[in-house]
């Protein structure tokens, strides 16, 4: 009998093991939602994270405050770890460049993205 306590305790382990690496334990947001969003040093634009169909799957965009365009759109994936996303972004100092940074490991490997809000020579 205490064989097969240790055992049939073992076998569960394994299951939730291999349940855990085939599905995230984090239910992803809603397609559509915005994640995080902030405005450039120079308050003209703003930069948006925003969820797609996929899990770990973003689109990053970059708004026109004052006319509510888009002006650059891009899209980005993440790997889906054991926890939830957690995502920042940081404009650079002239607002030329947005980076999105999306930890999905504990800190480990972060995924970053750049976004130029023009293009390189102007």
């Amino acid at each position: 009998m205490h064989f097969s306590l240790r055992f049939s305790t073992f076998i569960f382990a394994a299951a939730i093991a291999l349940v855990g690496c085939s599905s995230p334990l984090w239910e992803p947001p809603v397609s559509g939602s915005v994640i995080v969003e902030r405005s450039s040093p120079d308050k003209k634009l703003l930069a948006r994270l925003i969820t797609a169909e996929a899990p770990g799957a973003y689109t990053l965009e970059v708004r026109d405050i004052q006319k509510g365009d888009v002006i650059v759109r891009r899209t980005i994936v993440a790997p889906v770890g054991y926890h939830a996303h957690i995502a920042s972004l940081k404009w650079s100092e002239d607002s030329r460049i947005v980076t999105a940074t999306i930890d999905h490991d504990f800190g480990e490997n972060n995924r970053m993205f750049d976004l130029r809000t023009e293009c390189p020579d102007a």
